[in-house]
């Protein structure tokens, strides 16, 4: 009963943006589903790289992606960085941070027990903004093989936490 809770409370940070921008056609947002993950894993392994993606998705109940990059209509209030990683609850861990010139990335994390229950991550740049929380039993050792497999932008900084050796 806890961990349900103490999920919702969690997903607050990006259901937030989500009620406040998912309409705006200046936002992509994408919401992939527990069904979408369902049909994924009925997929005939008939290549390596197709076991190696099922494999990944096992266990994963949604991805939530809200990305806003508008170099040319550029919105401080919508792009900074500071107020979305402030949103982030008290109940997320903090797993990596990545400070780059132009470019921000915190990924957090949800745990309950061994297990990863959401992966929540924050990108922020000059004029764009990219928030994706995975919920599920996460394997961060998989989760770059999902990166590249999804091809939907933004999924590549997944590929950060094997190379940075982070992993649970």
């Amino acid at each position: 009963m806890t961990l349900s809770v103490s999920v919702l409370h969690a997903q607050d940070a990006i259901d937030k943006y989500f009620e406040k921008y998912a309409a705006n056609p200046d936002f992509v947002s994408i919401v992939v589903s527990s069904k979408m993950f369902e049909l994924f894993a009925n997929v005939q392994p008939d290549a390596p790289e197709n076991a190696e993606f099922k494999e990944a998705i096992k266990g994963l109940k949604g991805i939530k992606i809200l990305a806003y990059d508008q170099s040319d209509k550029p919105n401080a209030q919508i792009t900074d960085f500071r107020t979305a990683i402030k949103n982030v609850g008290s109940e997320y861990e903090i797993l990596m941070s990545i400070d780059e010139r132009d470019e921000k990335v915190r990924f957090y994390i949800l745990e309950s027990g061994d297990m990863i229950k959401e992966l929540f991550m924050v990108v922020g740049g000059e004029n764009n903004l990219f928030l994706m929380s995975l919920v599920g039993d996460i394997d961060l050792e998989k989760m770059s093989t999902l990166s590249k497999n999804m091809n939907i932008g933004g999924m590549n900084y997944l590929d950060n936490l094997h190379e940075k050796g982070k992993s649970k």
